[in-house]
């Protein structure tokens, strides 16, 4: 019989082209990928001992290539199914379950047995003295396998399509199917040799619709990327497969990346991720890795390499501890690491993946490896994990509250003005701290509704009668950096003073130096506009950050305020002459300094006799609920308040 090979030569081709794309790319050799490599590489020995067989003439050759062929051909449908397994995320059963291993192990060992013996039993094929090829008795049990394994994974995919996509989920239903037609339809048109390349076309629709490694792949840090994070926890938890992850994340990243550019600090991304590399090596944990953005990584491992994963936490915990070395400079990291148990600590994908998102601001403990299950029942870790929900209550229970803190004027040697600051009290955990809820309410989107409420409230208690009767000139506000990007926010204002009837001028505005940089020109329009309705500016925590002397001139304030830890370096002489210039400078540029957290008599003394106009600060009295903040102005007032 004459036979038709370049079918078989172009699977040869194919398949060969395709195993050199997965060995170029930047990929992780995880199991997935190791199996779906697996497959691309029988396929080609598989064709390419065909090729050998069909133009053979020696009879011992052509029965060795035969049973080579079988026993690789016949490898393929298992590790398909293995494939789909490790794809979807439920190894796990294979490991937990062993009916799971024999339904997919056992009939292969039928055909390996039947191979195997075939020298001895001719059960499935047969080659003649001539040289001639013919099929064996129990050759159709082959046949039969191979629809036990198009059966079994098309009732794994069935069973398990909420792991996966529609369109993946199609691709892998058809390809057992298919691969069946092109084997039974060499069976009946022996001549043309089209089962391997029909096999080799749809395991290059596999890679290219489903399995795809450099889709999830940062082609900077060579690692996955936040897109296979959500996908992979998602699986990990739909499937129940108990897990472990690690999270790492150095919380100065915004500083890194504007001190060392682009490029460095790609570097120093990449180096730390050689080094999860390498301690992932070390400890066996045999993790997935995962780089989030913004300074995160994960690492994801079955929950039996625990002790491994706590090893890898406590390797990455001290090797953080020394400056990193980025091309002869020093570099010091500031992070948080966690260790989350799946399904015992979180238990659903979409509160994993909030937790990895709020991460910096739910552990609190910088350097050290954290243990969720150590300290999810501290009053603060259950406070940190549910905060969405927290705030989310404070806005519809009306859990928010106005407090006020008093502000001295030097000059009057009275009580002047106050500071708005916002309080939480939530109907389960008490009091909830603003350093606790600001940060994830302007993560989230909420420090909007928080906003609106500040600004209405204060306009609500400026207009009461009650306010009239303190000599109050003005209460201050402070404005998120959120706020300050917001497209209507002078109009928003505006609208609101107008229904409550309080003057521009009763309201000063608190900015910071990190919301005016954050967004330049949308924030430099609101202030402008704010300005020119009426409203006054206080430049907030001066003396942090860069404390740009370029800001504090171009744009329209009334008030610096510096910030409380100036009056903690007080007694550094080096740190005082820097403060005293700087209070010289401010007044030579017609601003008013107020100075934040003044405690104790000799501060107030010292940064009253340096020239600052307005003090605040628990020497006069803490942040006061309305009513309290009322009866405090009004002994004062009464001249019964010591000044």
């Amino acid at each position: 019989m004459q036979y038709n090979l370049y079918f078989e030569i172009s699977a040869i081709i194919i398949m060969a082209t395709l195993a050199l794309a997965l060995r170029l790319y930047r990929v992780n050799r995880n199991r997935t990928h190791v199996l779906f490599s697996l497959l691309v590489f029988s396929i080609i020995i598989t064709a390419f001992v065909d090729v050998l067989e069909v133009n053979s003439t020696d009879r011992i050759t052509r029965y060795a290539l035969n049973f080579v062929y079988f026993l690789i051909r016949n490898v393929s449908p298992p590790l398909f199914i293995l494939y789909i397994c490790s794809f979807i995320g439920i190894w796990h059963r294979l490991q937990g379950f062993k009916s799971m291993f024999w339904l997919v192990v056992g009939p292969f060992i039928i055909d390996f047995v039947l191979i195997i013996t075939n020298p001895f039993t001719g059960a499935i094929y047969t080659i003649n003295q001539n040289a001639e090829y013919a099929r064996g008795p129990l050759m159709l049990v082959l046949y039969a396998v191979a629809f036990y394994y198009m059966f079994l994974s098309i009732g794994i995919l069935i069973y398990n399509r909420n792991l996966l996509d529609s369109r993946k989920n199609l691709i892998l239903l058809i390809f057992q199917p298919l691969n069946v037609f092109t084997v039974l339809a060499q069976f009946v048109v022996p001549q043309f040799r089209i089962e391997i390349f029909g096999t080799a076309i749809l395991i290059v629709v596999m890679a290219v619709g489903v399995h795809k490694p450099e889709e999830f792949i940062d082609r900077i840090v060579d690692i996955n990327t936040s897109a296979g994070f959500l996908l992979d926890i998602k699986r990990t938890i739909k499937s129940g497969r108990p897990a472990t992850v690690l999270v790492f994340k150095f919380t100065n990243h915004r500083i890194l990346r504007q001190t060392l550019g682009f490029e460095l600090y790609s570097d120093l991304t990449h180096k730390i991720a050689d080094k999860l590399k390498n301690m992932n090596s070390l400890t066996d944990s045999k993790a997935e890795l995962y780089y989030l953005d913004n300074g995160t990584y994960a690492a994801v491992a079955s929950y039996s390499k625990y002790n491994m994963m706590y090893n890898f936490g406590r390797m990455l915990s001290d090797y953080i501890k020394a400056p990193l070395n980025l091309l002869g400079m020093e570099v010091m990291l500031e992070s948080r690491l966690c260790i989350v148990n799946c399904p015992s600590d979180i238990r659903d994908a979409d509160s994993m993946i909030q937790f990895v998102r709020d991460f910096e601001y739910r552990i609190h403990d910088e350097g050290k490896l954290v243990i969720m299950s150590d300290v999810s029942e501290s009053k603060e870790f259950r406070i940190r994990n549910d905060m969405n929900a927290i705030i989310a209550r404070g806005i519809s229970g009306h859990n928010f509250q106005m407090y006020y803190q008093p502000i001295y004027s030097v000059k009057e040697k009275k009580y002047t003005s106050a500071e708005a600051l916002i309080r939480l009290i939530d109907e389960e955990y008490g009091f909830v701290s603003p350093a606790l809820f600001i940060p994830v309410a302007e993560q989230t989107g909420a420090i909007h509704h928080i906003g609106d409420y500040v600004i209405d409230a204060v306009c609500k208690f400026v207009s009461s009668d009650t306010f009239k009767t303190l000599d109050l000139n003005y209460v201050e506000v402070n404005l998120s950096v959120a706020q300050c990007i917001e497209a209507n926010l002078p109009n928003k204002f505006d609208s609101i003073l107008k229904k409550y009837g309080v003057k521009p001028s009763q309201i000063n505005l608190e900015i910071t130096e990190t919301a005016v940089d954050y967004d330049p020109a949308v924030t430099d329009r609101n202030i402008s506009m704010l300005s020119s309705l009426g409203f006054n500016f206080s430049l907030d925590d001066y003396g942090t950050g860069y404390s740009n002397i370029r800001r504090v001139v171009t744009l329209p304030l009334r008030i610096v305020k510096l910030d409380k830890c100036l009056v903690d370096d007080m007694d550094n002489e080096a740190m005082w002459t820097v403060i005293r210039n700087t209070v010289n400078m401010l007044k030579r540029m017609d601003k008013k300094i107020l100075v934040e957290g003044v405690e104790d008599e000799r501060a107030l003394e010292k940064f009253t006799e340096v020239g600052c106009d307005y003090i605040q600060g628990f020497i006069f009295s803490k942040p006061l609920p309305e009513r309290e903040f009322i009866r405090f102005i009004r002994r004062a007032n009464e001249g019964t308040e010591n000044v």
